[in-house]
């Protein structure tokens, strides 16, 4: 009979069906059509959860020392994930003063509301301290359970990136500015 890592199936695919609901209430499904960009964000979550479900049919439980190695991992990347988040919703939060926040264009604020979500999904979600059990399987999944809100947290990160792409209108400043240059050989 074929051994698999059967936690990571249930975690993973529960993951992968609570995304649709969270990103419809975060991101909406209407932003897909008129920010087109943001299917990178919306469809990498999913593909990130599948890759783990035949990842999880494809292996075993790990020993409880290899297990004990790979835990932090994914505390780790929780915390580059906050910090990142916090860093720039602070920077963009003093940027903008107190009061002009309400005031700024809507792109900004859904910007602003997906950074800090994308932290509280990476704090609340990833970095809590758990008691580590004894038990190679329990510890195994926690790893997974742990992992989940963290990829909640980089794609929810990864569409305020792009929503201030968006934004910034960049592309086509630098399209026009490439444009107008005279390049001399």
């Amino acid at each position: 009979m074929m051994q698999f890592d059967f936690i990571a199936l249930i975690v993973y695919l529960l993951g992968l069906l609570f995304w649709f609901p969270l990103w419809h209430y975060l991101v909406g499904f209407s932003l897909l059509r008129k920010l087109k960009l943001l299917r990178i964000a919306f469809f990498g979550a999913p593909f990130v959860f599948i890759v783990n479900i035949v990842l999880g049919f494809f292996s075993t439980v790990p020993e409880y020392d290899v297990e004990l190695q790979l835990y932090p991992y994914v505390e780790e990347n929780a915390k580059i994930v906050a910090v990142t988040s916090f860093a720039i919703s602070v920077f963009v939060a003093l940027r903008l003063g107190s009061g002009q926040i309400d005031q700024t264009n809507p792109r900004i604020k859904l910007f602003l509301w997906l950074i800090f979500w994308a932290f509280l999904l990476s704090v609340l979600g990833a970095l809590p301290l758990y008691w580590v059990p004894s038990d190679k399987y329990w510890l195994t999944a926690l790893r997974h359970i742990k992992s989940v809100p963290l990829f909640y947290s980089i794609f929810i990160l990864g569409a305020a990136v792009i929503v201030f792409l968006y934004e910034t209108g960049y592309k086509r400043k630098i399209i026009q500015e490439v444009e107008e240059t005279e390049i001399y050989d």
